[in-house]
């Protein structure tokens, strides 16, 4: 299972593994805080008491639990999130219950997205009963908030990595968004990308696309992640793409 985390980091549950999809700087996870951050985000909406993280998390896996190892773990998570750019608190300690996961963090998982193979739109509402002049109305929402999402991610990303910013390609009626140190032709000059690679895009229309690509490097091969949306404008509809592949070394 893949969660973003204020859209700009990722944690990769079965890599165990906490990146910046826009540095690329990755943190590897033990299995441990892999299993206690894991906890947290599934469970993001409630307060986890110790004693519930204690039997999911440690006495489960046969691991020691203790208070003062549960806070270590903790504290480990909190600076690693820092190391890769989330400034805000992600995870809140409830005194004398447990933890929980910040009410205002940015949350989501693969579960939310649409598979990359069968794209869908990121919301289309499908009732009969909804009336004509609702229709519209819902949609511009949905547009609104994804758009204002992906502000802020650029917004948190300006101010956090000055070095990298984020780089505007124009290509017919199409406005393609990339961070800049990434290259362009690595994203979309790429056939498994379907009709989204350079030679496929439909560009007639008018459309913006937002790309964010994870690549990770290891002894045993190269992971690599790509995210996409695509906006178009003359139908006011956004679809997410998500698209993974492993090559073993």
């Amino acid at each position: 299972m893949r969660f973003d985390i204020e859209g700009f980091v990722t944690f990769d549950t079965e890599d165990a593994s906490l990146v910046n999809i826009i540095t690329g700087d990755c943190i590897e996870l033990s299995q441990t805080s892999n299993r206690l951050l894991t906890e947290l985000l599934q469970h993001r909406s409630d307060i986890l008491s110790r004693g519930e993280i204690f039997q999911s998390v440690f006495d489960k896996y046969g691991a020691r639990a203790s208070n003062s190892n549960l806070n270590q773990y903790i504290s480990t998570l909190r600076k690693n999130m820092n190391h890769l750019g989330i400034q805000k608190n992600i995870i809140i300690t409830v005194p004398r219950i447990g933890f929980k996961i910040a009410e205002d963090a940015i949350i989501t998982c693969d579960q939310e997205y649409n598979s990359f193979f069968t794209p869908t739109p990121i919301k289309q509402e499908k009732t009969e009963k909804m009336d004509s002049w609702l229709r519209p109305i819902a949609i511009s929402a949905t547009i609104i908030t994804l758009l204002f999402l992906l502000l802020t991610v650029i917004i948190k990303f300006t101010n956090n990595n000055k070095e990298v910013g984020i780089k505007k390609i124009t290509k017919e009626s199409c406005i393609i968004f990339i961070p800049s140190n990434l290259p362009f032709n690595d994203v979309i000059n790429n056939e498994q990308l379907g009709h989204l690679s350079l030679d496929k895009l439909d560009c007639s229309s008018k459309k913006k696309l937002y790309i964010y690509k994870k690549q990770r490097n290891s002894v045993l091969g190269t992971n690599i992640q790509i995210f996409i949306t695509e906006c178009d404008e003359e139908k006011n509809r956004c679809t997410s793409h998500y698209y993974r592949e492993k090559k073993n070394a």
